[in-house]
């Protein structure tokens, strides 16, 4: 019976341990993935800064765009005009972005990943939101550029 109780124990130990050590590994990703996911990070970095960067020199000219809140994909020249427009509408307070997944081959890389986004319209209330974002990225030129986007809402009712 000790030998019983001992046992549980430690299976109970090792499963208490097991998600916080899971949780606290960092994606293990080869230097061309660190480049990709450091070209969707600055991105962000660069539209929230809204510093005219974004979409420009991050997207293909061939580039598509589509999310829950459009009814058909946008191309380059929309993404650039709405860009401009949402941000003279509103402010993004804080982002935080987690990376799922980013496989590569060849000049294409497939990047999957969740965003939080608390922004504010004007004297509005701030809204959070919640998505999961899939985007393919190709190596052209030397750097990777956004050729397709598309985002889904996750759990966003409050």
């Amino acid at each position: 019976m000790m030998i019983r109780t001992i046992v549980v124990a430690a299976v109970a130990a090792v499963a208490a341990a097991l998600p916080g050590s899971v949780a606290a590994q960092a994606p293990s990703w080869s230097p061309e993935q660190t480049a990709v996911w450091t070209v969707v990070t600055q991105s962000w970095a660069d539209e929230v800064a809204e510093n005219g960067r974004w979409p420009g020199g991050y997207v293909h000219d061939g580039v598509v765009a589509w999310d829950a809140k459009w009814p058909l994909p946008r191309y380059k020249a929309a993404m650039e005009k709405w860009t401009r427009f949402n941000d003279a509408q509103r402010q993004v307070l804080q982002y935080e972005l987690t990376p799922a997944a980013i496989t590569i081959a060849g000049d294409t890389a497939v990047v999957h990943y969740a965003t939080v986004t608390v922004s504010q319209r004007a004297t509005d209330a701030p809204e959070r939101e919640m998505s999961g974002s899939v985007e393919t990225l190709v190596r052209s030129g030397g750097k990777w550029k956004f050729l397709s986007l598309s985002s889904f809402e996750l759990g966003n009712d409050d």
